[in-house]
C-alpha cells in the first residue's frame, strides 16, 4: 500500500502502459471510515479492474459541519486502507491503494469537482478517472458544487444500496442518468463522463448510527461488525466519539 499527500501524486510520475490506466477515487467525511466504505472501494476495484484506488478523506465540506478532526480521519483511513490492500493483494493484485491527503491539505471548501480537476491535470487527458460514491450520494448530485463538470473530468460509479430507487431523484438528474450511463467496460475503456449503477454491493452502513453506538461503547473491547479492529482501536486510544 502507498500512503501519500496530493503533493506527493503530482510529483510521483507513472511509468508508461500499453493499456488505459484506471483510477478510482472513493471520497468521503469517513468520521470513522467502516466496512462500508471498504467494501464500495474492493467492489469497484474488481469490477473496473482499477490500477490505482485512492482513499480521500474530505477536507472542510460545506454541506457538513462538526466532523471529526481532519488528522483523525486520515490516520482511521490509513489503518483501514492497510486492511483493504491486503484484501486485494489476493482478489485483485494489479490495484495499488493510495491514501490521499489532497482534500485535507487543501485550503478552504472542499469541492469535489476541485479534486477531480486537479487529478485530470495530473493522470493525463487518457486515464479511466471515475469518482466511486454511494448510491444515497448519487441521487443528489445535482445538489453538488458545479456538479455537471464533474463529468467533464470523470465517471461517476454508484454502488447501490438496498431499496435503491432512480425515481427518488430530480427529473433532470434521471435524465442525466439515461444519457450518461455505461457499462463497466465503457467506463475502463474511456476518460471520463459517464455513470455506472453497480446493485450487487448489498451494505448498507450509516456511519451517523455507528458513531451513536461508538459513543455508548467505551467499555466495550470487542469492536462493532461494522469496523475494522485497526480502527476500532485507534478510536479507543484517542477517546473519540465518547458521549
Amino acid at each position: 500500500m502507498t500512503v501519500t499527500s496530493s503533493a506527493q501524486q503530482a510529483s510521483a510520475g507513472n511509468p508508461a502502459s500499453p493499456t488505459r490506466k484506471r483510477i478510482g477515487v472513493l471520497g468521503g467525511t469517513f468520521d470513522p471510515i467502516h466496512t462500508g466504505h471498504l467494501a464500495l472501494g474492493a467492489l469497484f476495484a474488481r469490477t473496473l479492474a482499477l490500477d490505482e484506488l485512492v482513499l480521500m478523506p474530505a477536507g472542510q465540506q460545506p454541506q457538513k459541519q462538526g466532523s471529526t478532526a481532519a488528522g483523525h480521519r486520515l490516520a482511521m483511513t490509513r489503518l483501514a486502507a492497510q486492511g483493504l490492500a491486503a484484501e486485494l493483494a489476493v482478489t485483485h493484485p494489479s490495484t495499488q491503494v493510495i491514501v490521499s491527503a489532497r482534500e485535507i491539505e487543501r485550503a478552504g471548501p472542499s469541492y469535489t469537482v476541485d479534486t477531480l480537476r486537479d487529478m485530470r491535470q495530473d493522470a493525463g487527458p487518457d486515464a479511466s478517472l471515475s469518482l466511486l460514491i454511494g448510491s444515497d450520494q448519487l441521487v443528489r448530485l445535482d445538489t453538488w458544487h458545479a456538479w455537471r463538470e464533474l463529468f467533464d473530468y470523470a465517471h461517476v460509479c454508484a454502488a447501490a444500496r438496498p431499496g435503491f430507487s432512480r425515481e427518488t431523484a430530480s427529473p433532470e438528474l434521471r435524465q442525466v442518468f439515461d444519457q450518461r450511463e455505461k457499462s463497466a467496460l465503457g467506463v475502463q475503456s474511456t476518460p471520463c463522463g459517464g455513470i455506472l449503477i453497480d446493485d450487487s454491493l448489498a451494505v448498507d452502513i450509516s456511519a451517523t448510527e455507528l458513531r451513536a453506538m461508538l459513543a455508548h461503547a467505551r467499555d466495550t473491547v470487542t469492536p462493532p461488525a461494522n469496523l475494522p479492529e485497526p480502527v476500532w482501536q485507534y478510536i479507543r486510544t484517542q477517546h473519540l466519539y465518547r458521549a
